[in-house]
């Protein structure tokens, strides 16, 4: 194996064109040779930019080009099930941003897919990678904070992405595309599982939402197996800045990520408050998609097996799909009610 992976891009989109960026200058283990879009003057101008030597409209063409060792999905996430297929099938390993699908079914479709051809899936939780959440949850799983019985969570964005992205058929919505970070958050931080959802949802500052059938504001309250509680918050409409704050609760005290609106992570015990304080002038998240990258080529590179797999999102996403029926149907919904569904939750009105 070589000591760089030969990575191919699928998607030079919003995401794709940040992510590479990131590989191209931060992640040494990673080279860029391949960018594939289906606006092919738009992967053009990010390959020339950061001098990629092959560019495709259509991934296909990426994933069976020669000297491609792996693949990272960045493109809508109602194709991810199609390229990830199509990757595995030519034997690239695979970095797909989350969810791997929008579907209980096309998620286990897809990790099937990769144990079928025997390559590595890995799903883009970022923020496993984030410093400041990989200390939290360290020290909740320490005993640092006692048993846990408290989980809060929000997700705001500074402004509404295109519309043609918002549409719940493309990208899940709000409560799928934004709510699957808080929600695998909820899982891997308490280390318990999410058994009940109820969501509320609102358009209140974006009307033009309300054809499309999601909403720009949504809070969702979990109940876990243990018995311990849970609220997620989520807008597409914080004029002030992107914010992301993140709380534990527990029995001795609180590990919490987040300092309106800058990146910071806390330890709260009695008598003491410890906070990570991380530079200003470091792009929020930024460094997690990078260690996120260096973590992948090096699965790769030491033949192991990649930490954050298929089932962590389908668990993320069977929380997120439960809160979206939630919303649509004004009830709480068990998170077993939807997982085995076929039908498209994400696209249901």
């Amino acid at each position: 194996m070589p000591a760089r992976i030969a990575l191919g891009l699928v998607g030079a989109g919003r995401m794709g064109t940040t992510h590479a960026h990131l590989l191209a200058r931060a992640v040494p283990e990673v080279r860029l040779v391949a960018i594939a879009d289906v606006d092919v003057v738009r992967a053009r101008v990010l390959a020339e930019e950061l001098d990629v030597p092959a560019v495709f409209d259509d991934h296909r063409d990426l994933v069976g080009a020669p000297g491609v060792d792996a693949v990272l999905v960045a493109a809508s996430t109602s194709r991810h099930l199609e390229v990830i297929r199509d990757a595995a099938a030519a034997g690239r390993d695979i970095l797909c941003e989350k969810p791997l699908a929008l579907t209980i079914a096309e998620t286990d479709a897809a990790a099937a897919a990769a144990e079928r051809a025997g390559v590595r899936l890995q799903v883009g939780f970022m923020r496993r990678w984030d410093a400041d959440y990989r200390r939290a949850r360290a020290r909740v799983a320490a005993g640092e904070i006692g048993r846990p019985f408290l989980f809060k969570s929000l997700q705001f964005d500074a402004e509404l992405p295109p519309l043609a992205f918002c549409d719940p058929a493309v990208s899940g919505g709000i409560l799928v595309d934004m709510g699957i970070h808080e929600f695998d958050l909820a899982r891997w931080l308490t280390g318990d599982e999410v058994v009940e959802v109820h969501a509320y949802g609102g358009v209140l500052a974006h009307p033009e939402l309300a054809p499309l059938g999601d909403v720009e504001t949504a809070v969702v309250n979990l109940r876990f197996t243990g018995g311990a509680l849970g609220s997620v918050e989520l807008t597409r409409s914080a004029a002030y800045a992107e914010d992301v704050r993140t709380e534990v609760v527990g029995e001795l005290g609180s590990a919490f990520v987040g300092l309106l609106p800058l990146t910071a992570g806390a330890l709260a015990v009695p008598g003491r408050i410890a906070v990570d304080a991380t530079p200003l002038d470091v792009s929020r998240f930024a460094a997690a998609l990078v260690a996120q990258a260096r973590a992948f080529a090096r699965a790769i590179l030491d033949d192991r097996p990649v930490e954050v797999g298929g089932a962590e999102s389908r668990a993320a996403l069977a929380i997120g799909l439960a809160a979206h029926r939630s919303m649509h149907e004004g009830r709480p919904v068990a998170v077993t009610e939807v997982t085995g569904a076929d039908e498209t939750e994400a696209s249901a009105g």
